[in-house]
């Protein structure tokens, strides 16, 4: 299975330490589930971070949707941590997102994750496991019809 792990790429608040530890316990369950992930990094943030300790814990493959005909990408995306799909520019960075993945798993949320979280539910449905231990608070009651909220300990059980 190709799970589309989402959320910001830096800290909006709390302590970056505890969330890397956060993200720690998450990469390992992905990892030892044997599935694929599918990013979308920026260098020196917490995707990329994600990406590499899901290796490091024996993860199976990266693959990541990148604008690549976007002239800048290279200077704050990181493509060198999986296989590239080239999305060709922001603009269907979040359409290519959602078909390559199987299910999301929301690590918290950021202005990409929610329009990757919308095309989710508005064409290519899916099941979009949002981690309670990463958001302030749930998304709106209308716009929540395929997201099911979970603790990082019930994620494995979710990924068979």
């Amino acid at each position: 299975m190709k799970i589309g792990v989402i959320g910001p790429n830096k800290i909006y608040s709390g302590d970056i330490n505890e969330r890397k530890i956060l993200l720690d316990k998450v990469a390992q369950i992905i990892a030892d589930s044997g599935n694929k992930i599918i990013l979308t990094p920026d260098k020196d943030s917490l995707l990329e971070y994600f990406g590499n300790k899901f290796m490091e814990f024996g993860g199976k493959k990266i693959s990541l949707v990148i604008p690549t005909e976007e002239k800048d990408y290279n200077n704050y995306l990181n493509a060198e941590i999986g296989e590239v799909i080239n999305c060709k520019d922001w603009d269907k960075q979040a359409d290519e997102f959602n078909r390559q993945c199987e299910i999301f798993v929301c690590v918290g949320y950021a202005w990409g994750a929610l329009k990757e979280i919308a095309c989710a539910q508005y064409f290519n449905k899916k099941k979009i496991y949002i981690l309670k231990e990463f958001i302030s608070a749930e998304l709106p009651e209308e716009i929540n019809f395929l997201v099911e909220y979970i603790n990082i300990d019930n994620l494995d059980a979710k990924l068979i």
